[in-house]
């Protein structure tokens, strides 16, 4: 059976239904292959969907990125980043400021200063395998901005800079919702 696709880009995506993106991730990780996932915002460099959110999740063991629209945030990306970084990634009380390379991280810096603008932005974990990241190889992480895009790349997954971005992401998006 032919899967329905759509390119953007350089990259061609496998179509899938939003209701499917948690069993997705599951099978991959069931079977024990290398995955991750994507939110795309409205606007996003990355996303088909100029005006609609979509998820991303990447079969990095067979190079195959999965989407599925969404009218607005898919909430199953809660669950996905938790299932990738922990389930304390997305806890505040745990964003201390003072994890490993928070305090060096340039990325995180400029994120705190477009974030106190209150410039719209939203951000990538990128995968070392990650058909988006502009730092190929390495773990990076990048913001995109109405100031700009911008990333920082790591040797190791850079949990506790990710907590930090998270947590002021999913704040701002909180904070959206309710004026919605």
């Amino acid at each position: 059976m032919t899967q329905a696709k759509v390119r953007h880009g350089d990259v061609e995506f496998v179509l899938v239904p939003l209701e499917s993106c948690l069993d997705l991730a599951l099978s991959l990780k069931d079977a024990g292959k290398k995955w991750h996932s994507h939110v795309l915002s409205p606007g996003c460099h990355h996303n088909p969907y100029a005006e609609e959110y979509a998820i991303v999740i990447e079969d990095d063991s067979e190079g195959i990125p999965y989407i599925a629209r969404s009218d607005g945030f898919p909430e199953v990306d809660k669950q996905l980043v938790k299932m990738l970084h922990g389930d304390d990634i997305l806890d505040p009380a745990k964003a201390t400021g003072t994890g490993a390379g928070v305090a060096e991280s340039a990325m995180l810096k400029r994120l705190v200063e477009v974030n106190r603008q209150s410039t719209n932005w939203h951000h990538h974990m990128n995968f070392p395998e990650c058909a988006f990241n502009p730092h190929k190889g390495k773990w990076a992480i990048t913001i995109e901005s109405e100031a700009g895009t911008f990333s920082e790349a790591y040797d190791e997954e850079p949990v506790d800079v990710l907590r930090e971005v998270e947590v002021i992401y999913f704040a701002n998006l909180e904070k959206k919702q309710k004026k919605a």
